[in-house]
């Protein structure tokens, strides 16, 4: 049996690297992709790198001409973000969308076909249980995630008479190096509140689980015959994720504000 080739966004740090670990260490052949791939210090031995700026639409067709055909593709990079919806400029949201999810489209989209001529590929997008619950404060964060599921499950159903399995994986509380873009102006009327979630989110995230549980996940995944649309982890989230079915939607919001010190 051929190796498999997987292309991992975002692998230099984080959660894009405990997938990349886990990958080679299966078995894989790891491409990682990174904004910036010379200045990685810790490269994982039997992993290739190349540079990917999912806000540069050349340098996104320039990397889909360097890898050509994969049998996997792992769409983990992204970015956050934390402000009122009210003081977020546009121009931020915008690139939070094109990074969350107008990038990743363009990455499958010039890997799909490729899938498909061989009958057999694999499409793991990494979201957030924030695209689920919509955490205050992170709206647009929210909304590109919420986005990205839902192509993910529409793609999902396009594709399988090809051979191609398409599966959207959300984590819980992650901790991570990664930080958020935070927006908080001197003057805002959200001041006081957006600092209480801020503090409340520093503390659940200082006991979060570490990156390797969502690469364990991701083995997992790729083993199975016939995956499931929809996987979380990490967390409390199967939980929140019960509740969310059990309870009425007020008062799910009503636990998410009390989570959040709001």
């Amino acid at each position: 049996m051929k190796t498999k080739k997987a292309l991992i966004t975002g692998a230099s740090k984080g959660i894009g690297k405990a997938i990349a670990i886990s990958l080679v260490n299966s078995g894989y052949h790891v491409i990682g992709t990174s904004r910036h791939p010379d200045e990685i210090t810790e490269k994982i031995a039997g992993s290739d790198y190349i540079q990917l700026d999912l806000l540069d639409e050349h340098s996104i067709a320039d990397c889909l001409s360097k890898i050509g055909k994969v049998d996997i593709l792992i769409n983990n990079a992204g970015q956050s973000q934390i402000g009122a919806a009210e003081e977020i400029p546009i121009e931020q949201t915008n690139d939070l969308f094109q990074i969350n999810l107008f990038g990743i489209i363009k990455l499958i989209q010039g890997l799909l076909p490729g899938m498909i001529q061989q009958g057999d590929g694999f499409i793991i997008n990494i979201g957030s249980l924030a695209g689920t619950f919509a955490v205050p404060f992170q709206s647009s964060y929210a909304a590109s995630k919420a986005a990205l599921s839902r192509f993910t499950w529409s793609l999902r159903n396009e594709v399988m008479r090809y051979g191609v399995k398409v599966v959207l994986l959300e984590p819980h509380d992650i901790n991570t190096t990664i930080q958020p873009q935070i927006f908080q102006p001197e003057n805002s009327r959200y001041k006081n509140a957006l600092s209480k979630m801020l503090a409340a989110r520093a503390k659940q995230m200082a006991n979060a689980n570490s990156p390797e549980v969502v690469a364990e996940r991701v083995v997992k995944i790729l083993n199975k015959k016939n995956p499931r649309p929809f996987y979380s982890v990490g967390g409390r989230a199967p939980l929140l994720l019960f509740l969310k079915r059990l309870l009425p939607d007020k008062t799910v919001e009503r636990l998410l504000r009390k989570n959040y010190d709001l």
